[in-house]
């Protein structure tokens, strides 16, 4: 199994921009020294719900800082971006990093940032699948051109090219069998679910990820990636005294999502109650990995029989928890979870469709990845 940490920058008290960028490049070196595979950053825009407008600018001085992890971002939001600059970031990037660089696309989704940039959001999936096919030719194609609905570009070749050919590994997130489908033709992985999925959806996503993989016509095994907020401690009492901070995420999140949180000098206002009752604490601390290690365990070995994951993308930094509780959090995943879970290989042929097979949160601790191997949902 791989290991990411997702990298939002958030910060609903407005701290110090220097401060958010700071404890970002801390837990970016931490995950390198302690065996993660993955930094993860994530586009948001005019908000205390993300401080990181351009992901592909802060991946180099990340590189430069680290010594073997990669980069990836979810998602670079196409539509709002220049698709032949966005093109020639990623070949440099890539050049830059020696390899060490992936990158996921989305549409977007947040009617607030699409209005400033005065970009239609009833478009985006249009302008999303014509950006995403010059990017495509642009990195893979010297000499290319273009010619479509919202882009005419002459014969060009983008300086430098790119160090993995023929192009860095792409990533797409989307929840449609469809587009899951034709991202899984071409090539590409899929990111099907954000931190803010109920188990149900997560569930509901590899479902749709199965479907996929048949229509698409692609062999097992394919990379399934599960995104979760994570914080570990050595007692459920101190881990759920910091569960509020993945209630602010969430209900700011989904009230990003509808168009109705107020923005007051770039501070998300995010709504006191939750009328879905989605985002209370004691849901968050079921669904979420939150917990001791033994509790944080046996909701992943929950994961491993409902899906079939290859690779967990963790929010250690959700909401405002403090910075020195999120590097313990890190280190004691690396110390007592993923040396349990690392050799773990789903057979994710073997999953049947629409069928849970469940374990309890409180169960007893995971067993070893040995003994993991081959428990279909």
């Amino acid at each position: 199994m791989k290991f990411g940490i997702f990298l939002l920058m958030q910060s609903p008290d407005m701290l110090p921009s220097s401060e958010v960028y700071a404890n970002a490049l801390e837990q970016a070196r931490l995950a390198d020294e302690l065996g993660f595979d993955y930094v993860v950053l994530a586009e948001h825009h005019f908000s205390s719900y993300g401080f990181d407008p351009n992901p592909l600018l802060l991946v180099p001085t990340m590189a430069a800082q680290t010594q073997r992890i990669r980069f990836s971002t979810a998602v670079v939001v196409l539509p709002l971006r220049s698709p032949l600059q966005v093109a020639e970031d990623i070949a440099m990037l890539d050049v830059l990093t020696n390899g060490r660089i992936e990158v996921g696309f989305g549409t977007g989704y947040q009617q607030y940032e699409f209005e400033r940039f005065r970009v239609p959001l009833n478009e985006n999936r249009l302008i999303f699948e014509e950006a995403l096919e010059v990017v495509t030719k642009a990195l893979s194609t010297p000499g290319f051109s273009h010619k479509g609905r919202y882009y005419e570009i002459p014969e060009t070749t983008i300086l430098p090219r790119p160090v993995q050919q023929p192009h860095p590994p792409f990533w797409r997130a989307t929840s449609s069998v469809e587009t899951m489908a034709q991202a899984l033709q071409h090539g590409m992985k899929v990111i099907s679910g954000g931190t803010t999925s109920t188990m149900a959806r997560v569930v509901g996503s590899w479902h749709a990820f199965q479907d996929a993989v048949d229509q698409s016509g692609v062999a097992w095994p394919q990379e399934f990636i599960v995104q979760r907020g994570v914080y570990l401690a050595g007692s459920e009492k101190e881990a759920r005294e910091q569960v509020h901070h993945g209630v602010w995420h969430t209900r700011t999140a989904e009230a990003l999502r509808k168009n109705v949180l107020p923005v007051d000098g770039g501070r998300a206002l995010t709504p006191s109650s939750d009328p879905d009752g989605d985002a209370d604490i004691a849901f968050l601390y079921d669904v979420w990995l939150f917990g001791t290690p033994d509790v944080v365990a046996s909701k992943i070995e929950r994961l491993t029989h409902e899906t079939g994951m290859t690779y967990l993308n963790c929010a250690f930094a959700v909401g405002q928890i403090p910075h020195a509780k999120i590097l313990n959090s890190m280190r004691l995943f690396a110390k007592e979870i993923m040396p349990r879970f690392r050799a773990y290989e789903p057979d994710q042929s073997a999953y049947q469709r629409g069928q849970h097979w469940l374990v309890g949160a409180g169960a007893a601790t995971a067993r070893s990845a040995e003994e993991l191997r081959g428990h279909p949902g």
